[in-house]
């Protein structure tokens, strides 16, 4: 059965791949913004991506290999070893508002002290913890989970993502 799944790109690739996946009948979403770029002799309006290097693939699991085969695919997102499928509804949510040009802001989840995060990117990717403390605006210490241990780094938000919304 396919499922949207998010693919992650190279950098200002979206565009092109999109293109690529069409061209051979697999289902692609990119979900595109347009915007104001200003440059020094004019202003001119571009569609962005909305989540710059992810584009989604409605595809089954099986087909991932050829999906990655393509210029410009980097890896799909995975979690704890499995690929994560996007729930249609989602899909239709952002169609909606973009559909609709409505003004809207895009952020990360808030993270909050408290919070099972897993890291992201770095040398400690992967590692899963929970918030402990914040220390100004874009640093965190958690507690990771190792063997029972609990070791706590500094790291900074951008290279977290809530794992679940259960509060220790």
């Amino acid at each position: 059965m396919k499922q949207w799944f998010a693919l992650y790109t190279q950098p200002r690739r979206e565009k092109a791949l999109d293109k690529e996946l069409a061209k051979r009948g697999i289902e692609a979403y990119l979900p595109l913004k347009s915007t104001l770029r200003q440059w020094k002799d004019r202003k001119k309006r571009v569609d962005m991506p909305l989540i710059p290097s992810y584009l989604f693939v409605k595809t089954e699991i099986q087909d991932f290999y050829n999906v990655l085969q393509l210029s410009g695919a980097v890896k799909f997102v995975y979690f704890e070893g499995k690929p994560v499928p996007v729930p249609q509804h989602q899909i239709d949510s952002m169609r909606l508002l973009l559909d609709k040009e409505i003004e809207f802001e895009m952020r990360l989840a808030d993270v909050h002290v408290g919070d099972r995060v897993r890291i992201r990117e770095g040398r400690f990717a992967g590692l899963t913890g929970i918030v402990k403390n914040e220390k100004g605006k874009t640093r965190f210490c958690v507690v990771v989970d190792v063997l029972r241990l609990d070791l706590t780094i500094e790291i900074d938000k951008e290279e977290v993502q809530l794992v679940d919304i259960i509060k220790y």
